[in-house]
């Protein structure tokens, strides 16, 4: 399966390494999607929410500012503070 690596990194601990097939982002500007094949990208995030959609479900996690780097095939978050949210639904409900 072609996908994305996601990376999401704090000072303290990596929560997480792993393939997924798209990612949605707190941007400083608003919310970003990337999918595999994204161009390069440097941006900051604002406080928010990470959502990483990987077959039928999606993995969230709570970020409180930083950076994400994107390439065509991996995003790597550096986050200043990040966790994970403890639950996991159905791509359907990306609102």
């Amino acid at each position: 399966m072609a996908g994305l690596r996601l990376r999401i990194v704090t000072p303290h601990n990596e929560l997480l390494d792993d393939s997924v097939a798209m990612v949605v982002l707190p941007g400083s500007e608003g919310q970003l999607a990337v999918y595999p094949g994204h161009i390069p990208l440097v941006t900051t995030l604002k406080d928010g929410e990470i959502r990483a959609g990987k077959g039928e479900t999606e993995k969230r996690f709570q970020v409180f500012g930083g950076w994400v780097k994107i390439s065509s095939q991996q995003v790597i978050v550096l986050a200043r503070e990040a966790q994970t949210v403890d639950s996991k639904k159905p791509l359907i409900s990306m609102e």
